[in-house]
């Protein structure tokens, strides 16, 4: 009789395990059910290439709901069959070799609108010997085409500075020559009128020759003037002799204005470089000495000025105070915003460093022709 009973006790025991296990599976089911549905992205299992599960977000992705899909072949997800073969060999050979990959394809949604998925595929378990694995999909298509629109506009942006860039010194040619042309002949004959008249005028007219000296004063300090004013609009040095010549120019021009000892070291050859491409370096130059001058509290600058394979490399620096990195990045800093746009325009990089008390480096890297030069 107790044997009985204890055995009955025991059925008992093992059908309330076998109830607790259930309801734990139940509730694990319902647990990863619940944590498939709180992800955004459409997510699927696979057996040999069959929907064994899905999430509710398919059909938002897709536009099917997750009992539609149950069962059917993944290739419902792609545009063509060939295309559909293609992604699951890729699929299935890439997870041979690793658990994971991501990559991007095009996909196929229940009303036929193609979109771009950023596809995540995992294998289930350390084998992929039963075909087992699971898939998310995001939509990616509006982003893609956000971020085409961004490429585009930015692309646009930069084809227009380009444009004002060019018109700018175009214009300051045409100007900087029209004063040449005009207002320094006028003063040049002004200047000899003004000279004759003091050979002219007799001995003993003291106020006379006192009022002209001051006339040819302010005549030579006007053609000073002009000649600095055409020489900022654009350097007859850059047409006439080069690049190497009008660094070399204005470098000691700067020394003279400004007192800080400025070095140049240049390795190029000025035939080899494009027009344009040396106006940029020129005023970049000019646009970091000026700045130099205005912010660093230097003594000394030392530029450098190389061409090497496919590139040419300018290099300035200063034994200043040093700027930092919160200087470099401030949208108030125009000048150095104004040297980024132009060297960005070549296709080229811009670096500058900084240490305290140590001065600043900045570095124009830009590719010479035959090696990403701009449209």
């Amino acid at each position: 009789m107790l044997g009985e009973n204890r055995g009955v006790l025991d059925d008992f025991m093992n059908l309330m395990e076998q109830k607790e296990t259930a309801e734990r599976v139940l509730e694990m089911a319902a647990l990863e059910s619940s944590i498939l549905d709180a992800i955004p992205q459409a997510i699927v299992g696979l057996h040999h290439r069959r929907i064994i599960f899905a999430n509710n977000a398919v059909k938002d992705t897709f536009g099917w709901s997750r009992e539609e899909l149950i069962g059917k072949n993944v290739t419902i997800f792609y545009r063509s069959r060939n295309e559909s073969e293609e992604i699951a060999h890729y699929f299935y050979s890439t997870l041979k070799d690793q658990r994971t990959f991501v990559n991007e394809f095009y996909c196929k949604r229940k009303d036929g609108k193609d979109i771009l998925c950023r596809m995540r595929a995992a294998r289930i378990g350390d084998k992929l010997k039963e075909k087992r694995i699971v898939v998310t999909y995001e939509d990616i298509t509006e982003k893609r085409q956000a971020e085409e629109e961004l490429k585009r506009s930015r692309e646009q942006l930069r084809n227009l500075s380009a444009y004002l860039q060019s018109a700018r010194e175009k214009e300051s040619t045409r100007i900087a020559r029209e004063i040449h042309d005009e207002l320094g002949q006028s003063l040049t004959a002004l200047q000899m009128d003004v000279s004759w008249l003091g050979i002219q005028l007799p001995e003993g007219h003291t106020r006379f020759m006192d009022k002209i000296r001051r006339m040819e004063t302010l005549v030579n300090a006007t053609i000073d003037s002009v000649h600095r004013i055409i020489t900022e609009l654009r350097p007859i040095l850059l047409d006439d002799l080069g690049l190497t010549a009008a660094i070399e120019w204005q470098a000691q021009e700067f020394q003279e204005r400004s007192g800080i000892v400025c070095d140049v070291d240049l390795n190029c050859v000025d035939s080899t470089i494009d027009k344009d491409l040396a106006t940029t370096l020129f005023r970049v130059f000019q646009e970091t000495l000026t700045n130099v001058a205005r912010h660093s509290g230097a003594t000394a600058v030392r530029a450098r000025l190389v061409q090497e394979d496919h590139e040419l490399r300018l290099e300035i620096a200063d034994n200043g105070k040093g700027i930092t990195r919160k200087q470099v990045s401030s949208p108030r800093s125009f000048g150095i915003m104004g040297i980024r746009e132009r060297v960005n325009l070549w296709n080229g990089s811009m670096h500058i460093t900084g240490k305290r008390g140590r001065g600043t480096t900045v570095t124009i890297q830009i590719p010479t022709p035959g090696e990403g030069a701009p449209r």
